[in-house]
């Protein structure tokens, strides 16, 4: 009886720690498959900065001419669009803010700013959401290049 006992033990104990061992090994997978398939948050955040040998003023009206029009004509049953723009001449740049404001958790915003260079213009832009972030600078880069475009918000 004392050997079956100590048996039936032993392989409880192993049971669980083979059970143990793979629990972490799912975990582990599930870590490193996620961080290679997503970009670090860090490089997400990083600005996106472009130079442009036109003024900044007239970049900056392009831009957010362009964005006010697109976002105010995509107001939709889900999603809605919203642009805030401000010149600040007297101190040589423009400030640009697009929101995109969805159901639950898709909110997002691309920050832009637009400022005088002794040659041109530099334009700045920053996303506070990782899955939109890559498709709303390409947005802004080719309403700075003077693409027209105006796809679904």
């Amino acid at each position: 009886m004392y050997s079956r006992c100590r048996r039936l033990e032993y392989e409880h104990s192993m049971l669980a720690a083979r059970s143990f061992a793979h629990s972490w090994f799912g975990i582990l997978a599930a870590i490193t498959l996620v961080g290679c398939a997503s970009k670090p948050p860090e490089e997400v955040n990083r600005p996106t900065v472009q130079t442009y040998a036109q003024d900044y003023q007239g970049l900056f009206q392009r831009v957010s001419t362009t964005a006010k029009r697109c976002f105010a004509s995509k107001a939709g049953l889900y999603r809605s669009g919203a642009v805030d723009a401000d010149l600040y001449s007297e101190i040589g740049y423009g400030q640009l803010t697009l929101t995109v404001n969805g159901t639950g958790s898709s909110n997002y915003f691309v920050s832009v700013r637009i400022e005088k260079q002794p040659t041109g213009s530099k334009l700045t832009m920053i996303s506070d959401n990782m899955g939109a972030s890559q498709r709303y600078r390409e947005l802004v880069s080719g309403w700075a290049n003077g693409d027209q475009n105006c796809p679904a918000v």
